[in-house]
């Protein structure tokens, strides 16, 4: 399962790591995100929410 954010313009992915179990946050630009699954790569890899919206922040 996984659940989409929208912060500042980016789109936050949030999935579960199937070998960890845990979180992980794929963050894309709107346009990159638009161009489908399989076709896009993301910016970044985060382990939380706060660690993505901080590399948004900064980018």
């Amino acid at each position: 399962m996984s659940k989409l954010r929208s912060y500042k313009g980016f789109k936050i992915k949030e999935t579960i790591e199937d070998s960890t179990g845990d979180a992980l946050f794929m963050i894309y630009t709107a346009e990159e995100y638009s161009y489908g699954e399989g076709l896009r790569t993301a910016e970044w890899e985060a382990g939380s929410l706060e660690e993505a919206k901080q590399f948004i922040d900064s980018y």
